[in-house]
């Protein structure tokens, strides 16, 4: 559609339900994009793209500068210098993309790593606690699609136990885009007590582009925030949650602690690579992270990253020691 007498405004929906609107000037010079598309933490949100400045470079107008601002924050604020129109350019595009093949679609198979303890595998896995007569999930990463598949998994491989607790480690997106489908499951969500105001404003944005099952349901979401730790304990499990704050990746960062099984369930303070010699990244995130738990004086011999390989405590200690060893401060 077009609209206005001096400005143009165009507006387009793709079939992707991702809408746009341009704004023209009376000269026919694009003025503005603003394009709102769907996202699962943030609801309906705008990116703007506005550009101003426009001077004539070997008789195309260009503009010489050019802001753009997602969901209010900028993220882009660009001085253009000089334009060269119609200039040479090849780009060739990697023969290991143009052979690459789409990977055939996968179930989700939970691995089983200790009595009542699964991992559900991704790039940001999940973890299934059994409980007695419930389940808790740690962590639900990306995206609706991505919580279904996590969800269903669990359901088939703990059949009759409903999921009663998500634990969101942080806010990251990564690890928090899917919350809102387990809050529509009814599951409680539980997160550092600091970013449930956050969760309640980001949550309560419009979601007419792609209304996920929260937004469908009518449901109002369950939080409950963690301040220090949190025990989660029956007569088959215990289960502790820990905020360690300071930690520079996040300042809500949660760790979930299995006393019995020793094993240290984390996310973002480090992420061991698939190769044993490769240097991890997150290295400095590691070294308060290991004085977090040497304070607590937990009894921890396995770690769950929640992105990279599983590993033991004994190499992360080895990890932050040789990463203190090689820094030089001044």
């Amino acid at each position: 559609t077009v609209r206005g007498v001096r400005r143009s405004v165009i507006s387009v929906t793709t079939p992707g339900m991702v809408r746009l609107e341009g704004v023209l000037s009376e000269e026919n010079l694009i003025e503005r994009i603003d394009t709102w598309f769907p996202n699962p933490v943030l609801g309906d949100i705008k990116l703007e793209a506005i550009f101003s400045e426009y001077k004539d470079f070997g008789g195309v107008k260009f503009p010489t500068r050019i802001l753009q601002r997602s969901a209010g924050y900028p993220v882009l604020d660009l001085t253009i210098t000089d334009v060269t129109p119609n200039a040479p350019v090849a780009l060739e595009v990697p023969a290991g993309i143009i052979q690459a093949a789409a990977p055939p679609p996968t179930a989700l198979v939970p691995e089983k790593i200790s009595e009542g303890l699964w991992i559900v595998p991704g790039n940001a896995k999940s973890i299934a606690v059994e409980f007695r007569d419930h389940v808790v999930v740690v962590d639900a990463p990306e995206n609706e699609t991505r919580s279904l598949a996590v969800i269903d998994a669990v359901r088939k491989t703990i059949p009759g136990k409903p999921i009663r607790y998500v634990i969101n480690t942080h806010s990251h997106f990564d690890h928090a885009g899917g919350l809102r489908t387990y809050a529509a499951e009814g599951a409680t969500v539980v997160t550092q007590a600091g970013n449930i105001p956050y969760y309640q404003q980001a949550w309560s944005n419009p979601r007419t582009i792609a209304p996920d099952r929260l937004a469908r349901s009518g449901r109002t979401p369950v939080f409950e925030g963690i301040i220090g730790s949190r025990t989660f304990r029956d007569e088959v499990r215990e289960m502790v949650v820990y905020h360690y704050g300071g930690n520079m990746h996040n300042a809500g960062m949660l760790m979930v602690f299995l006393p019995k099984e020793r094993m240290l369930v984390e996310a973002d303070s480090w992420t061991p690579t698939n190769t044993v010699n490769e240097p991890p990244g997150g290295l400095t995130n590691l070294v308060h992270f290991l004085d977090v738990v040497d304070r607590l004086r937990l009894d921890v011999q396995q770690l769950l990253p929640i992105h990279g390989r599983l590993t033991t405590l004994d190499e992360a200690r080895a990890a932050a020691e040789t990463f203190k060893r090689t820094q030089v401060f001044r």
